[in-house]
């Protein structure tokens, strides 16, 4: 059952990290050059280095950019859903923040072709991909999904 009183609560979430996401992007945009070394935030933990992906998640290719589209979109519209009938905020806020975070990504892709990174980590040379505040947002909803999932046990009435 769809539960009204969770679409604000959604739709600020989303709106927030939509928001922050393009904010972030915009901003490395106009500071960063991509073929500029990293600029070093926590030492080479944590840099800045603009990157330009035209493919999907860590870079891979999963064919042509219309297979983006389609997946994204019928994923964000299945997640909508889903956080409209939840029943507990918390949830709800993840799903507002995972589901701004894939909209911020799409639109990277509709208006450049390609999505905006600029957050890179890791150790020395050892480096994770490089990513953007979306895809944190997306990640880290993602994990505390699946955590809740495996560890909440719900009441047996």
């Amino acid at each position: 059952m769809l539960q009204k009183r969770n679409a604000k609560l959604l739709v600020f979430f989303l709106l927030f990290s939509f928001v922050l996401d393009q904010i972030t992007k915009l901003l490395a945009v106009n500071f960063l050059r991509p073929l500029e070394p990293a600029t070093e935030i926590v030492g080479s933990l944590l840099r800045l280095k603009l990157t330009f992906n035209p493919f999907g998640v860590f870079g891979i290719s999963f064919g042509s950019n219309e297979l983006y589209y389609v997946f994204s979109l019928i994923g964000i519209v299945v997640l909508v859903y889903i956080a409209l009938t939840l029943e507990d905020r918390a949830g709800v806020i993840v799903f507002g923040l995972l589901i701004g975070g894939a909209i911020g990504n799409v639109i990277d892709r509709m208006r450049f072709g390609y999505v905006i990174d600029f957050i890179d980590m890791g150790i020395g040379n050892i480096r994770w991909f490089t990513y953007n505040l979306a895809d944190a947002f997306i990640t880290v909803g993602a994990v505390f999904l699946l955590v809740r999932e495996v560890f909440y046990k719900k009441k047996v009435e």
